[in-house]
């Protein structure tokens, strides 16, 4: 509890020769953290610059002809293997060629197809009309014209100066030239196109017979991408998956050394994971490698907690993940939020179901991989269990407070002993904040922070002294001593004044720049400390603020339940009673996570935590892989 995992340096030298094997064996294993050596380590290249290239390459022939073949991408990983990227890359580029190949043929036999379907509208047309297609392209005596209209609904005219012929859409026409104008003009107020040029001179049987062979050779080709597909389809889209997998081995080895015989990696382990590693490395490379490791300040975190606990890492590394000098705050933020947000929400009856809501998204999120959603529904589950006994506490079942007596108080009866209660537990929350603090000062050798600072043993005394002032006089009415109010108050006070003195006499400080700033900076800061802290203690307040808001709602729920029935055992009345507890449950329970998490982060968190520490992210390729 409070700790974290203990996470090593280490640097790893092995020969260059193994250098793919010891990073599928480490993907595989998800064992180290990697990180990049400085810049001004040189790196040769070790021949990933063509590897890298070839890999592109394999990655974009498989994902075009993936996408060739309608097949979709193995989202579920590939295997972390080793590989031969010339080989591999010369069959997937040989792939790709033979379909861009037949799928060129396709395009043009399809688009030959659609100019013949015409040539043989056109020509049976013509037929049907026993119009010789010579006649339009032979010029003769009168002048000819075929095409489309766009209107079909009109007589073909008797006129003298021209004959027009129709079938369907198509018509033909014939005149003098004297007359040819007229024609024209008559043809063209019935949306008249000119298809003269396109007919051809072949007859509709020749034409069909042309179509018949690019049909035949079109099936033919079909056949050949399917059979492609049936063949090649599977080992394509395990390729693309192997090569992404592959893809991040060279990105993990881009961020060693590599010299001409030898490589170097660093990064992080879990101390408890060493051993694991030492065989891996054992199994990889005989004992041709060399291991060194140390502490480190900066290393990543990985968290470590109860079962129990386990779920309320997600608050904290919403706000930040604790950095290797600090303590793990996730038993606290489990401890002080299931325990707001229960007082907030007390019900029994709405708990449970809270419960089982909870119980339902951690199975789901189990189910489908879903670590985020998984660890969600461990804290609505504990916060469901606290509404639960904190209902009992009030005495609420499903917003009835007439079902259980209270074992403790209902809220609405006495409103100040709620308001009291909540206060109080803020300022138990801002004290063990403040020792936080000075404990991870402590720890990270920081005195000046632990003793003199805002959030120091200073201001934490002057703070415990204040509320203990305080709750005697609320208690006695007598004001407290003087000599209590010296030391516990003035004297904690006026170290913190003199925190640049002392930090330079004691704590190698740095000098304050004039001590008319200093003295002007420290009256402000004191100013700023109190009316914080008071306003962090007062802000507690809304605790009890929300019980007294969800045991309105439920006043308000049997209120209408009442108006539609006194004796409550209607039909509408208990739909209203129903719905006011869903109601209730979802808006009230959204409201009281929100502040509950409000007060974790803005009036406990910010006295101690800063958060700027970074994941222990293991290299990790993907968990099928295996070695071939």
């Amino acid at each position: 509890m409070f700790v974290k995992s203990d996470i090593r340096k280490i640097t790893i030298a092995f020969d260059k020769e193994h250098q793919r094997r010891v990073y599928l064996a480490l993907g595989k294993a998800g064992l180290v953290h990697l990180a990049r050596f400085h810049e001004k380590d040189s790196l040769a290249d070790g021949g990933l610059q063509g590897e890298e290239s070839l890999t592109r390459e394999i990655l974009s022939a498989t994902a075009y002809t993936l996408a060739a073949l309608h097949l979709e991408p193995d989202e579920r990983g590939g295997e972390a293997r080793l590989v031969n990227t010339a080989q591999d890359e010369a069959e997937a580029s040989g792939v790709k060629r033979k379909l861009e190949r037949a799928l060129r043929l396709q395009t043009k036999i399809r688009d030959q197809r659609e100019i013949l379907a015409r040539d043989i509208e056109y020509a049976r047309a013509l037929e049907r009309m026993g119009i010789d297609a010579e006649m339009l392209k032979k010029p003769g005596i009168l002048q000819t014209v075929f095409g489309t209209v766009e209107q079909t609904d009109w007589l073909v005219p008797s006129d003298e100066r021209f004959m027009i012929v129709r079938t369907g859409r198509f018509v033909f026409g014939m005149a003098l030239p004297a007359f040819a104008a007229d024609m024209m003009q008559f043809l063209k107020e019935n949306g008249f196109a000119d298809q003269a040029k396109d007919v051809r001179t072949i007859s509709s049987a020749a034409l069909e017979k042309r179509a018949d062979i690019l049909r035949r050779r079109l099936a033919a080709l079909d056949a050949y991408v399917n059979r492609l597909k049936e063949e090649k389809g599977e080992f394509l889209r395990r390729m693309n998956a192997d090569y992404r997998a592959y893809e991040e081995v060279l990105k993990a080895i881009r961020l060693s050394v590599i010299s001409s015989r030898a490589m170097f990696l660093t990064g992080w382990v879990d101390a408890k994971e060493k051993a694991i590693l030492m065989e891996i490395m054992k199994e990889v490379c005989g004992g041709g490698f060399v291991v060194s490791e140390q502490k480190d300040a900066n290393a990543p975190v990985r968290l470590r907690n109860l079962w129990l606990f386990r779920p309320f890492e997600l608050l904290v590394k919403t706000m930040g993940m604790p950095s290797s000098n600090e303590l793990d705050p996730t038993p606290l933020a489990a401890v002080t939020y299931v325990m707001m947000f229960g007082l907030m929400f007390g019900d029994l009856g709405q708990g449970i179901v809270l419960m089982l809501c909870g119980w339902l998204l951690k199975k789901f999120g189990q189910k489908k991989a879903r670590e985020e959603l998984a660890q969600a529904g461990g804290i609505l589950l504990a916060c469901g269990g606290s509404a639960a006994v904190c209902g009992l506490l009030y005495g609420s079942v499903f917003s009835s407070e007439h079902l259980l007596p209270a074992l403790w108080f209902h809220p609405t009866a006495q409103i100040m002993r709620l308001f009291f209660f909540t206060i109080m537990m803020g300022v138990v929350f801002i004290l063990v904040g403040l020792c936080l603090n000075i404990i991870n000062s402590f720890v990270n050798a920081d005195y000046s922070e632990a003793l003199l600072e805002k959030r120091g043993l200073a201001i934490l005394v002057v703070y415990a002294a204040a509320v203990v002032f305080v709750l005697q006089y609320l208690k006695t009415g007598q004001p407290p001593a003087l000599w209590a109010l010296g030391i516990f108050m003035v004297l904690p006070l006026m170290i913190f004044s003199l925190r640049g003195l002392l930090g330079v006499l004691f704590l190698e400080k740095a000098k304050p720049h004039s001590p008319s700033e200093y003295i002007v900076e420290t009256i402000m800061e004191v100013v700023e400390i109190a009316l914080g802290l008071f306003a962090n203690t007062i802000s507690f307040i809304r605790v009890g603020a929300f019980a007294l808001s969800h045991a309105g709602l439920s006043i308000v729920t049997y209120t209408l339940a009442g108006m539609a029935d006194p004796s409550l055992k209607s039909v509408g009345a208990v739909i209203i009673i129903v719905c006011g507890n869903i109601f209730i449950i979802g808006f009230e329970g959204l409201i009281c996570g929100i502040q509950s998490l409000r007060l974790e982060y803005y009036e406990f968190f910010s006295k101690f935590f800063k958060g700027d520490g970074v994941v222990f992210s293991p290299f990790t390729l993907p968990a099928k892989a295996s070695e071939v």
